[in-house]
C-alpha cells in the first residue's frame, strides 16, 4: 500500500513537471507549423542532392582532367623515349659515316683495304675495266665509301666517259665528300662541254679545297691563259713556284706568266732561277728575246706620271 501512494506520488509530481513546462512554452509550440517541418525536411534533401551532384561533377571534372593528364604525360614520355631513341640510330649513324669501316668486320675492312690497292694499281697499269670492278666491289660492300667513288670517278674521266664521271663526281658534292680532285674532275667536264663559267668556279674551288697542292695552282693559271686572262693566271702560277720552288715545270709556267703580264723585273728573276735548274738553250733564248722586248723598270717608271 505504501508502495502504491509513492508511485502515485512521483507519476502525479511527474506530469506537474510535465504541465508546466507546457505553459511556459506554449507560444514557441502553437506557432510550430508541421508543413513548415515538411518543407524545411525537403529542402535539406535538395540541398544534399545538389551537393552529391556538384561532387561528382567535380569528381568527373577530376577524372577527365586526371585523364588529360596521364595522357599527356604519357605523350611526353613516349616523345622523350622517341628522341633518345632518334639520336641513337643518329649517332650509331654519324659513327658509320664518319668511320664506315668500323661497323663492318676485320675481314671485311681487309678486304676493302686490299680491293683498294688492286685498284689503284690496275688505274697505273691503265686497265681500267679491272679497276672499275674492284670499286664497285667495294661499294656492293659499303654505299657509301667515299675514296671508291672518288677512283671510280677518276677512273671515267681517264676514259673520257663525263657522264659517268659527273654522276659521281656530284654525288661527292652532295654528300659532301668532295676534295680537290673531284673539283678538279668537275672542272675537266666543264671544259670538254664548254661550260666555262662552271669551268672557272671548279677550278678555283679545287685550289680553296687543297691551297698547298703546286699542280692545283698551276691548273688554275692555265686555264686562265688559255682565256687571255693573264692577271688572273699570275698569282696562280707564282705560288705554284713558290710551293715548289724546285720544280722547272712550275717555274717556267710563272715565267711565261710575267712575259705575258709585261712585268720584266718578275720574268728577269725567274729566267736566272731557271737557268739554274734546266739546260735548254733554245728556249732560253727565246725567253731571252722575250724579255729584252719588255719595256725596262725605268721606261715604265717614266710612263706612268703620262
Amino acid at each position: 500500500m505504501l508502495i502504491f501512494v509513492i508511485s502515485l506520488l512521483i507519476a502525479l509530481i511527474a506530469l506537474a513537471v510535465a504541465g508546466f513546462f507546457l505553459v511556459k512554452h506554449w507560444r514557441e509550440i502553437r506557432l510550430l507549423d508541421p508543413q513548415s517541418i515538411r518543407e524545411e525536411r525537403v529542402r535539406a534533401e535538395r540541398a544534399k542532392v545538389i551537393e552529391r551532384r556538384f561532387e561528382r561533377v567535380s569528381a568527373d571534372r577530376l577524372a577527365a582532367f586526371s585523364r588529360v593528364g596521364r595522357e599527356l604525360g604519357r605523350r611526353v614520355k613516349d616523345r622523350y623515349h622517341g628522341a633518345i631513341d632518334r639520336l641513337q640510330s643518329l649517332d650509331k649513324v654519324y659513327r658509320t659515316v664518319t668511320s664506315p669501316l668500323s661497323a663492318m668486320a676485320p675481314s671485311q675492312r681487309e678486304r676493302i683495304k686490299t680491293l683498294l690497292v688492286e685498284a689503284r694499281s690496275q688505274v697505273r697499269d691503265l686497265k681500267w675495266g679491272d679497276a672499275e670492278r674492284r670499286c664497285l666491289e667495294v661499294l656492293s660492300m659499303d654505299a657509301r665509301h667515299a675514296e671508291s667513288y672518288k677512283l671510280l670517278g677518276q677512273i671515267y674521266l681517264k676514259q673520257k666517259l663525263y657522264p659517268q664521271a659527273k654522276e659521281t663526281f656530284e654525288y661527292l658534292v652532295k654528300t659532301k665528300k668532295a676534295d680537290d680532285a673531284t673539283f678538279a674532275g668537275l672542272a675537266e667536264i666543264c671544259e670538254a662541254s664548254g661550260d666555262l663559267v662552271r669551268a672557272e668556279a671548279m677550278r678555283i674551288k679545287a685550289v680553296e679545297a687543297s691551297p698547298r697542292q703546286p699542280h692545283r695552282q698551276s691548273e688554275a693559271a692555265l686555264f686562265f691563259l688559255s682565256r687571255g686572262e693573264v692577271g688572273r693566271a699570275w698569282p696562280y702560277s707564282k705560288r705554284a713556284s713558290e710551293l715548289e720552288p724546285q720544280s722547272a715545270k712550275y717555274l717556267e709556267l710563272s715565267l711565261e706568266a710575267a712575259i705575258l703580264l709585261g712585268d720584266r723585273n718578275e720574268a728577269e728573276t725567274r729566267y736566272r732561277r731557271l737557268r739554274l735548274l734546266s739546260d735548254d738553250s733554245q728556249r732560253f733564248q727565246a725567253w731571252k728575246e722575250k724579255i729584252d722586248g719588255l719595256p725596262s723598270l725605268k721606261v715604265v717608271k717614266k710612263l706612268r706620271p703620262l
